[in-house]
């Protein structure tokens, strides 16, 4: 694959879901860095898919009543909105 696609260099950041392999796994970045094109680049934040998911699931409640809200206060302005009518 890597010279069906012309890959010329590999990247893993340092954050990552899971750093570590499990017993029998193998490095998926093996091929790569006995190549030489493998790097590791210094990711900037510590933001990951589960950090994502759990400040979601954290602020739900939040959206919810901000989304409640919002639905009353339309409601609200089309039950109160008139027309002004051309002579």
């Amino acid at each position: 694959m890597i010279t069906t696609f012309n890959i010329s260099i590999v990247v893993h950041g340092t954050v990552a879901e899971s750093n570590s392999l499990l017993p029998g796994e193998t490095d998926p970045y093996a091929f790569p860095k006995s190549m030489g094109i493998f790097r590791l680049l210094e990711s900037p934040k510590s933001l990951t898919t589960s950090s994502v998911s759990q400040r979601i699931v954290a602020n739900h409640e939040a959206y919810v009543k901000r989304n409640v809200k919002k639905a009353q206060s339309e409601m609200k302005y089309y039950e109160e909105k008139t027309y002004v009518a051309g002579e």
